[in-house]
């Protein structure tokens, strides 16, 4: 404080403790209770040369202007990618960051470079080849890299202090202590109580911190720790899991209120992870080239894209739609036509979402062949605020950042037109979304009280309690860990941080000490291994630390902790609806099918419609597939009206008749929803072998001619209730006989026996045509069998070696339609009365999607069974 009310900037070596020393001014003026103070001036040391440099290229315009990160970071990549030794490298932007650290070492540490030609090593010739290809670079663009920025500093540009800590490279150190005024020192804080936590797994350890740090806010209001979690960045989305259950329960309500965290995680998350961002990446990505319908659904469902609710209903509804007749893929332009036509066909509210992809599109499309980066990024911009940034001012305060940070990064890309040159549009937005996931960001939300570090670090403030993680005697001291590319002796000789295990000794020792003066109290924890053995506790940590109990979490952490919140539940088991109500219609067989395998699953699919989302699929679906083979089948019977008919058809009338009536029925589809050409094409020679194989079935059978073909519904009433049935065909016999036909292109079985039937289809088109009925029969078309599964009173009526069935032990087909009667009557009545139990039949929950809703529950071999049975019937 000292120093900033004498002017001077507090010099930080890292950003983390940069804003840790910031907000720590902000709490002392708050206590203070001053209601406006200076901003104060404390910078982490690489942001502040930037900022000199750029203050000082606005006096001096002649100075080399500095590359952006991004630009940086794209420039080593182009580097190694066309350097001879690096076209063999199995990971090209390792290599290129691997060169980079390798150089900003070799600047920070002051290694000779003839030293490092004198090691001749492949490594080392290597590393100067592209460090000489980069200098090269750079004089050819006019710029620098930050690395070089102190060096142009012959002296401090504004009175300067900096904190005394071990982060601070050599250079740097040496520059300050010749041009700052002073070295400020940490305090040190009360004599520290430390203990140690031994968990059993890695979730439990992290688990433990969380509660801890509950606790103790729960204690003392005024609390602050400073965590340190050292695999933090492999390990961040369990972290934000334990410690929302812990201080943040309320991001798991179902209301989706997200408030402020008690805790603050350092690092950053991918720019392309924040919303903003993900959505105008996506509406980049999704105009152009063929777009599956799963990416322009979620594009049209996204919030970005959406005024208020009744948009986003709009949205949905028009997403509903899309799945019934769109194809699987097509090109936006596409997409946005049949999204347009289907809003006025079905009278739908104009959709904001499609208007704003559509204005993307437009924009976009305005630009074409290769550019200079800074009009592709002038383009975006543009795109971006008519399309996914219109409705920003719903955006919250991270979202914002997020969109900032992003403007930032589009114009840092703008500005390296000389580095880029002209790219064609896929290239340019090609490094848009890498430079976007290459960046990390973290929101400004203030530092928290409890702080959560991934550096193993010095914290450098006093805090209440402090918490290391990862103390096991096999991660503490941290191994030697030398940078590549370098020679070990030179990292050795020069003092470069990780270069040998006494090296890391010496630095776990000194980190050791500064621990102890950092808080009134410290947790030492480890976790034992996935291997089922324990670990033991670091030989560097103080003998004899009192341990604390560690409880193992349930799952994950937040799960644990919202099943011990979870209020007392009370169960109500509710099998009775209102009544059929005269308004109301049934979906005709499926009703009564649904209604017999579980009542539930009746009235939930036909009275609150819960189907089950489709999605188009690549050609033709199962349900269009079967569409076709109808509509085929009742035209080829059409035309031959009978038997003698089929076998008075020579190979060539044949072939004209399947090709003619297949066309016909993939036309009348197709005018719904086309997949296009080269599906047609495959559906049409499917079809054409397929039913050549089912004519052939029929010319075996007695003869026949067909007395009806499928056409407009007939009515079954049964218990009041109306369900419309359409039959496929109905034949004729030589004495007069009546049979039913039911085209079956999936796998058929006899499922219409017994009390609860399976399906009662053919049950219930017989009690339609009772008259001289004598079978009834699913004929399967399909490419693993031709047959008819029958249910016949006499022997050879479709086949020549088919015999009587059982009847279910009736005397006759007439017998046994008394006994459906009575079935399909009382299923009737209890679907009519709102009987709507959960009670599936053995097979019942296998092709269901509503165990979700009906709460039934099914083991996991249950489950395996029935998505088997949802691919086989696919």
């Amino acid at each position: 404080m000292a120093s900033l009310d004498a002017g001077l900037a507090v010099l930080a070596p890292s950003g983390e403790l940069a804003a840790a020393l910031f907000d720590s001014v902000e709490r002392h003026h708050r206590a203070a209770g001053h209601e406006i103070w200076p901003t104060p001036c404390v910078r982490d040391f690489s942001s502040w040369l930037r900022e000199q440099h750029q203050a000082r290229l606005l006096r001096d315009a002649s100075d080399l202007r500095v590359l952006q990160e991004v630009e940086e970071r794209a420039l080593w990549r182009e580097i190694v990618a066309q350097e001879d030794a690096g076209a063999g490298l199995l990971d090209a932007a390792a290599a290129a960051g691997a060169a980079r650290r390798a150089r900003r070492i070799i600047i920070e540490y002051g290694i000779p470079l003839p030293e490092i030609a004198a090691a001749a090593t492949d490594e080392s010739r290597t590393l100067l080849a592209w460090i000489a290809r980069f200098e090269q670079r750079c004089r050819e663009l006019g710029c620098q890299s930050a690395d070089q920025l102190l060096q142009s500093f012959a002296a401090a540009p504004q009175p300067l202090a900096w904190v005394e800590s071990p982060a601070w490279h050599p250079a740097a150190r040496r520059w300050l202590a010749a041009h700052a005024r002073c070295m400020i020192h940490p305090a040190a804080a009360a004599v520290q109580d430390a203990v140690l936590c031994h968990s059993p797994s890695a979730d439990a350890e992290i688990a433990a911190a969380a509660e801890w740090a509950r606790v103790a806010l729960a204690a003392q209001a005024d609390f602050r720790a400073w965590i340190c979690i050292a695999d933090l960045p492999a390990r961040r989305a369990e972290v934000i899991d334990a410690f929302d259950a812990a201080l943040a329960p309320q991001r798991f309500r179902s209301d989706g209120v997200d408030g402020i965290a008690r805790y603050a995680i350092a690092g950053g998350t991918p720019l392309a992870a924040f919303a903003p961002v993900r959505a105008a990446l996506d509406a980049l990505q999704i105009s152009r080239g063929p777009v599956p319908f799963e990416r322009f659904s979620a594009v049209l469902r996204s919030p970005q894209l959406q005024t208020d609710t009744a948009d986003a209903g709009t949205a949905a509804s028009l997403d509903l739609e899309l799945r019934r007749a769109a194809a699987s893929e097509m090109p936006l332009r596409a997409w946005l036509a049949i999204g347009a036509r289907l809003l006025r066909e079905r009278s739908l509210a104009p959709c904001a979402a499609l208007t704003r992809i559509a204005a993307v599109f437009q924009r976009l499309e305005a630009l074409r062949g290769a550019q200079p980066m800074s009009r592709w990024v002038a383009l975006w911009t543009a795109a971006f605020e008519q399309g996914p940034w219109a409705g920003r001012r719903r955006w919250s305060s991270a979202e914002y950042q997020a969109a900032q940070r992003f403007s930032e990064l589009l114009a840092a890309l703008g500005a390296a037109d000389a580095l880029f040159g002209s790219l064609p549009r896929a290239a340019a937005e090609r490094k848009l979304a890498a430079a976007a996931f290459d960046t990390p960001f973290q929101p400004q939300t203030g530092v928290a009280p409890i702080w959560i570090s991934g550096s193993l670090g010095d914290p450098w403030l006093n805090y209440d309690g402090l918490w290391i993680a990862g103390m096991s005697a096999e991660a503490w001291p941290l191994p030697a860990a030398p940078a590549p590319l370098l020679p070990v002796p030179l990292q050795q000789r020069y003092g470069v941080p990780g270069a040998s295990a006494a090296m890391q000794l010496a630095t776990a020792l000194d980190l050791q000490q500064r621990w102890r003066k950092r808080a009134g109290r410290a947790v030492f924890s480890l976790a034992d291994s996935g291997e089922a053995r324990s670990l033991l506790p670091s030989a560097l940590l103080p003998r004899d630390l009192p341990p604390i109990g560690c409880a193992a979490p349930v799952l994950r952490p937040h799960w644990h902790a919202a099943r011990q919140n979870a209020p007392p539940m009370e169960i109500w088991a509710d099998t009775q609806a209102p009544p059929f109500a005269d308004g109301e219609r049934t979906r005709g067989v499926a009703t009564l099918q649904a209604q017999s395998r579980c009542a539930f699953r009746g009235m939930a699919e036909t009275r609150l419609r819960s189907d089950p989302l489709s999605r188009p699929a690549p050609g033709f679906n199962a349900r269009e597939r079967g569409s076709l083979m109808h509509a085929a089948l009742e035209r080829i019977w059409a035309a031959l009206g009978d038997q003698a008919a089929l076998r008075a058809q020579g190979e060539s009338a044949e072939a004209l008749l399947l090709e003619r009536s297949i066309g016909e029925a993939l036309e009348q589809l197709c005018a719904q929803r086309d997949p296009g050409a080269r599906w047609r094409e495959r559906e049409r020679l499917r079809m054409r072998a397929l039913l050549g194989r089912w004519l052939q079935l029929e010319r075996r059978r007695a003869d026949f001619s067909v007395e009806r073909l499928e056409q407009s519904p007939q009515t079954a009433r049964h218990a009041g209730l109306q369900f419309d049935c359409r039959i496929d065909r109905i034949d004729r016999l030589e004495d007069g006989a009546r049979v039913i036909i039911d085209y079956k292109t999936g796998l058929a079985s006899v499922d219409w026996r017994g009390e609860r039937p399976d399906n009662p289809q053919l049950p219930m088109y017989a009690l339609l045509q009772r008259e001289d009925l004598v079978a009834v029969a699913y004929g399967q078309v399909n490419a693993a069998a031709c047959r008819f599964v029958v249910e016949s009173e006499r022997d050879a009526v479709f086949d020549p070696r088919q015999r009587r069935s059982s009847l279910e032990e009736a005397p006759s087909l007439a017998a046994l339609l008394g006994l459906w009667q009575s079935r399909i009557e009382r299923l009737a009545e209890d679907f009519r009365a709102g009987h709507a139990a959960v009670a599936p039949t053995p097979r019942a929950c296998r092709s269901c999607h509503l165990q979700g809703f009906c709460r039934i529950g099914i083991d996991a071999e249950d489950a395996d069974e029935a998505a088997a049975a949802a691919h086989a019937d696919a």
